[in-house]
């Protein structure tokens, strides 16, 4: 149950109502996560546009790996719901239900390549330590195969889970139906 009052479909006007409806037209419904954030519509409003350009824009990164940089964050900070959300995503664009199991559980333990292991570390140090980074950080991610665009857009996937994450926990979403 949230923490806080969320805006009903039914009741929503103006800037909400703009965003209800936008999630409808790309998913048929209005996720959770959205209703939790109506209590600030211009911020959701903004959050929604970030989010589908590191998501969904031009990168280096494939979905999948942004998906299992969402999914590798979201475990680091025990989020339930963008865990499964993000872990239901990553199993859809690698089409294999076992590898998101393993990496919604452990990143470490997960079938997956080297370099997507780097990336993974590197994703988890700058959750957990972010004062701690340093160049040579970056160097692991360049020797792997990464370019500077490509890290660049992956400290956006971090930073953007790691706040989305704190949204989610601190103001209580619910998980979806499926999610349960």
């Amino acid at each position: 149950m949230t923490y806080i009052k969320t805006i009903a479909i039914d009741d929503a006007e103006g800037i909400i109502k703009n965003e209800y409806d936008k999630g409808i037209r790309r998913s048929g419904r209005v996720y959770n996560i959205l209703k939790i954030m109506s209590r600030s519509p211009a911020a959701l409003k903004e959050s929604m546009r970030l989010y589908l350009a590191i998501m969904f824009g031009e990168s280096e990164l494939t979905r999948a790996q942004r998906e299992m940089i969402a999914t590798v964050v979201s475990r680091v900070n025990h989020c339930k719901y963008w865990i499964e959300a993000h872990g239901n995503d990553f199993r859809v664009e690698v089409g294999d239900e076992s590898l998101a199991e393993q990496l919604k559980k452990d990143w470490k333990k997960a079938d997956i390549s080297a370099k997507d292991k780097a990336l993974c570390a590197w994703a988890e140090k700058l959750t957990l330590t972010p004062g701690d980074m340093t160049k040579s950080d970056i160097d692991v991610l360049k020797k792997t195969g990464f370019s500077e665009n490509a890290i660049s857009d992956a400290a956006q996937v971090v930073s953007y889970f790691n706040y989305i994450n704190r949204i989610a926990e601190g103001l209580g979403v619910d998980l979806e139906s499926e999610m349960k």
